[in-house]
């Protein structure tokens, strides 16, 4: 059984650096588990780091990395399609759009629908050892804590104190979006309203996972269930001079929480200590060998192995650059990489799309600034870019926090590391245009992965 959920971050969760109570389930989980620590997502935006969840394979491999660009191709190997080669059927409850049917996220499920209250995904829970003999996957989607942030007062003491006297019942993601400009930092008040409804969010979320992890118990299957716990991404709640997800690669929005319990009895054992970062796209391999399968070599390796290599992250696309990070131990190198000259206009833009007056307010429509972004994104080499990248060290510390560090040997020496794992499984770089007559000339590749 594999739930995610969406933009949960670690430091939400007690036990891995957040406030015991808020999360009682996961909390649970996480004492009971095999395994549980932290997670580093494959990108801080959904498309690509669902597809790297689903696929094994970093995003400029798969190329679900845009929103031009956001169906998982049908030549890719998915995860119910490697285990039912070994024999499982599997259902899918999805709640993000970007993982809908139409997304091509159902290939390989046997049952693929819209989680809803999450009822039919409690009776398929209830009644597992009646299909298939219990040999099936189970993916569910939570949709919380991502915005909108609603407030549940029921929930509201597991915020402890300090909680703002008043909050609002709900915020929308538009109301966030204009502190996504770094230019606009949020106010010290708002933060404190916009961190305790994301955590009310992230509260929420857990009643959900309470009771799916309750249906799952009722039918008896629990001691024989492989479960893994986790997120597609996490959250920027201003640390980073930004809000939501997917417009930098900051520590907040990829370190989430990875939780893994084996069934009772297993012979195999989670390689990576509890302490050590590992990359949650590692969970392709990792079910596929519990199942009895081989991962084909291009994709990441699973936990039941110990690898000493450092955790990629990659982001396209956003504003005139590409980005990347590489987590090692507790040091990060940020790699931005220009496609294009610097749009100053680019978060008005994205803050006045489609409104009626934003071409009025910007000089232009805002599609053409985004047009002109894409072509020069499709005609530029996607790591070296169009001039030389810039470097940022950040060092994480225990208490959750990420500071920038002065030392050149250092980033020097994680900027060849970076360039040498993105080369890893692709040794030409091409420009987006380019992969993309590739990939069009490669035939159904899933047999090779």
């Amino acid at each position: 059984m594999l739930i995610t959920f969406d933009s949960l971050r670690a430091d939400a969760v007690g036990g891995l650096g957040g406030r015991p109570g808020l999360m009682p389930n996961l909390e649970a989980v996480v004492r009971e588990a095999d395994w549980a620590g932290r997670g580093i997502a494959a990108s801080s935006w959904g498309v690509p780091a669902m597809a790297s969840l689903f696929t094994g394979l970093q995003p400029w491999q798969h190329q679900v990395i845009e929103v031009g660009q956001s169906r998982l191709p049908p030549e890719l190997l998915t995860l119910p399609e490697a285990l039912a080669a070994r024999g499982y059927s599997a259902a899918g409850y999805w709640t993000n759009r970007w993982c809908s049917e139409k997304q091509g996220y159902a290939q390989g499920f046997d049952v693929y629908e819209s989680l809803g209250r999450g009822h039919r995904a409690a009776e398929r829970l209830e009644h597992l050892g009646d299909v298939n003999g219990g040999r099936q996957l189970i993916w569910v989607h939570i949709p919380e804590p991502a915005a909108p942030y609603v407030r549940h007062d029921e929930l509201i003491p597991r915020l402890g104190p300090g909680v703002p006297d008043v909050l609002p019942r709900r915020i929308a993601p538009e109301q966030l979006e204009p502190f996504n400009d770094p230019a606009k930092p949020l106010p010290p008040g708002r933060w404190r309203r916009i961190s305790a409804m994301y955590r009310l969010n992230a509260a929420r979320a857990d009643e959900r996972l309470g009771r799916l992890l309750a249906a799952l118990r009722a039918g008896g299957q629990w001691d024989r269930t492989l479960l893994v716990i986790t997120a597609d991404h996490g959250e920027d709640l201003g640390e980073n001079g930004q809000v939501l997800h997917g417009s930098n690669l900051g520590r907040w929005t990829l370190e989430v929480p990875l939780v893994i319990k084996l069934p009772r009895g297993s012979a195999r054992r989670i390689a990576e200590p509890p302490r050590r970062r590992v990359a949650v796209n590692r969970l392709w391999a990792t079910l596929v060998e519990a199942a009895g399968g081989t991962p084909p070599p291009a994709v990441a390796p699973s936990l039941f192995r110990r690898v000493d290599a450092p955790i990629l992250s990659e982001l396209y696309l956003v504003d005139s650059s590409n980005l990347f990070s590489l987590v090692d131990g507790d040091d990060q190198l940020l790699w931005a990489a220009p496609f294009a000259p610097p749009e100053p206009a680019y978060y008005r833009a994205l803050e006045a799309a489609g409104r009626p007056d934003a071409a009025q307010r910007l000089g232009e429509p805002p599609a053409a600034l985004f047009a002109r972004l894409a072509r020069a994104f499709a005609a530029s080499p996607p790591l070296s870019g169009i001039a030389a990248p810039r470097w940022t060290l950040e060092h994480w510390d225990a208490q959750g926090r990420s500071r920038p560090v002065d030392a050149p040997e250092r980033a020097r020496e994680l900027a060849r590391r970076l360039a040498r794992t993105w080369h890893r499984f692709l040794p030409d770089e091409l420009t987006p245009a380019e992969e993309r007559l590739e990939w069009a000339s490669v035939p159904d590749s899933r047999g090779q992965g």
